[in-house]
């Protein structure tokens, strides 16, 4: 019911249109059907125990003024009629249903990418890949066949009403004793549901550490190869995999059970109906023949109203999940910065910051230069803390004492998203899109242009090897960008980072993974950019750090300058 709750809420028309049509859809069903006793009595002009004289009369009246003639065939035709009208309304609405389902799926994984954007990056930092690409494909995919689920549970349910109501009148009794049935049938069958809800929970679980796995694996395939390691990651992707099998089979036993049980049960009730009728109840053929076409629609509308009821069973806790996982992402939103125009003509300044993840002190006191137009080196050991002080001039992370001034201006202040626009950002690892060179500079913003795109390869030396490809800019540069060299990945990141002509460039080891002749190069190239740009290195390399116009070196979470004399040994 919670669930229904929900998607009322979030998709009032959508539910009320098809609520609507497969309501109608069920009244024309049951229509049809009710009048088949009266014109079987009419059209063999036999009279019913279950019709009374004045139905007979009433229907033979209408059907003399509206020129019918009361004949098998002019029933069989009003009854088609009500099946075509139950089928054009059924049809419309499942149109809406699927076109709602689709609606659902991008508006969950729309919800889901945008509330982990805004996320602060600590909350980032915390989730694994797998966990993400689940959420967004398989996740979202269940949530939005729940609403299926309940669209069908809906047209079961009116239908069964509906079939109830006709029952009712052909002979209370017989009906009241087959929805007594059907009650009792449910009630020994609900165990089934409840399985297949607990194996639908398990399995969302498992189906999230699986992708979780098998993500971390393909990304570390490699060295595990080169090790001759693949069999233990094999081993634990096999366990995984094993253990969701089991759920799956649990759910398919439960619902083919389910399935089994009804459909034995249903004939049964059906077989000694038809028995009481003809036998006890001296019942006619006629009469017969209607409640068993009734009663057998109820009592299969009745059971797979419970099959559905347990899709949704199984369904239901991928949707809370996702809902759970859209929510925490929401709750972990970047607090707001301010709203000053940023500009970067002086320099950035880094005055007495602190910053502590829990009680880890990261930084203390840190005071540093980086004047705008420069070429300023950090240097330092792993774990130092050089990369949390580049977080912090990002605003990714926010200092907890001290001030990063941008131009003398706080950084909380400014318009982070400005901010930002303003820095190219070239990481240590080059991941490139398996897509063509010149999508992989601009990531889908054609605003920027061909020409743009050639410009930034330029400035990063990429264009000497791009040029001479097959096709060119638009070569696809394979998977990972296999088809090229570290230093040419290299080259082809570092032309994403100036495609939009940023005013601060930041380099995280940007070089660490190149050998000393690629190395050298890149540096030189990187180098000559601190004439028009603002650039800021994270390094270890000498290579780098020589071409510097300012360098500090961060030790036990401190920044300490250090002067010419002193590069070489560093």
């Amino acid at each position: 019911m919670r669930l229904i709750k929900a998607f009322f809420k979030q998709y009032p028309t959508q539910c009320l249109i098809v609520w609507a049509c497969l309501i109608v859809a069920s009244i024309a069903e049951g229509l049809s059907l009710s009048t088949l006793l009266p014109m079987l009595s009419v059209a063999t002009g036999e009279q019913s125990g279950l019709v009374d004289q004045k139905t007979s009369d009433f229907l033979s009246s209408t059907l003399h003024h509206l020129s019918i003639s009361p004949t098998i065939g002019t029933m069989v035709f009003i009854v088609l009629i009500g099946l075509f009208v139950k089928a054009g309304l059924t049809l419309i609405a499942y149109r809406q249903v699927g076109f709602t389902v689709a609606e659902i799926a991008t508006d969950t994984r729309l919800s889901f990418l945008r509330a982990l954007s805004s996320s602060r990056w600590e909350y980032f930092l915390r989730q694994r890949t797998g966990h993400l690409a689940n959420s967004i494909s398989m996740e979202a995919s269940n949530s939005a066949g729940a609403f299926q689920s309940v669209a069908s549970l809906a047209m079961l349910i009116s239908q069964s009403c509906v079939f109830l109501g006709v029952a009712l009148l052909v002979n209370w009794k017989i009906a009241c004793l087959a929805l007594l049935v059907g009650v009792v049938v449910a009630t020994l069958l609900k165990i089934m549901v409840s399985v297949s809800r607990e194996a639908g929970g398990r399995q969302q679980g498992l189906y999230k550490s699986l992708m979780a796995l098998l993500t971390d694996s393909l990304l570390s395939l490699k060295p595990l190869k080169s090790m001759a390691r693949e069999r233990e990651m094999d081993n634990l992707l096999e366990r995984q995999t094993r253990q969701l099998n089991k759920t799956m089979r649990t759910e398919v036993l439960a619902s083919e059970g389910l399935k089994a049980s009804q459909e034995l049960l249903i004939g049964l009730v059906l077989v000694g109906g038809v028995a009481v009728s003809l036998i006890v109840l001296k019942l006619q053929l006629s009469e017969i023949m209607v409640l068993t076409i009734v009663l057998s629609r109820m009592l299969t509308r009745l059971s797979k109203l419970q099959q559905e009821y347990q899709k949704l069973a199984s369904k239901e806790s991928f949707y809370w999940s996702m809902q759970d996982a859209i929510n925490e992402a929401r709750e972990a939103r970047e607090l707001p910065f301010g709203e000053r125009r940023p500009t970067l003509e002086k320099g950035i300044r880094l005055d007495g910051v602190c910053f502590s993840y829990a009680d880890n002190q990261v930084l203390h006191d840190v005071n540093i230069e980086i004047p705008a137009g420069q070429f300023t080196s950090l240097i330092g050991f792993s774990g130092a803390g050089k990369t949390t002080l580049v977080d912090l001039l990002v605003g990714l992370l926010r200092a907890t004492g001290g001030h990063v001034l941008i131009d003398g201006v706080p950084l909380d202040d400014i318009d982070i998203t400005a901010w930002r626009s303003m820095i190219g950002y070239v990481p240590q690892d080059t991941v490139l899109l398996h897509d063509s060179v010149y999508n992989n500079v601009v990531v889908g913003d054609d605003s920027l242009g061909e020409a743009r795109a050639i410009e930034a390869l330029r400035l990063s030396g990429g264009w000497a090897f791009v040029k001479d490809l097959p096709e060119g800019i638009h070569t696809n540069v394979g998977e990972h960008g296999g088809r090229f060299s570290g230093g040419q990945r290299q080259r082809i990141v570092i032309a994403r980072a100036l495609v939009h002509r940023p005013r601060l460039l930041i380099l995280d080891e940007a070089t660490s993974a190149l050998d000393p002749e690629t190395e050298r190069a890149v540096s030189e190239t990187l180098g000559a950019l601190g004439c028009d740009f603002t650039v800021l290195a994270i390094s270890h390399r000498t290579a780098l750090t020589n071409m510097s116009d300012h360098v500090y070196r961060i030790e036990a979470g401190r920044a300490t300058q250090i002067v010419n004399a002193e590069r070489a040994s560093a």
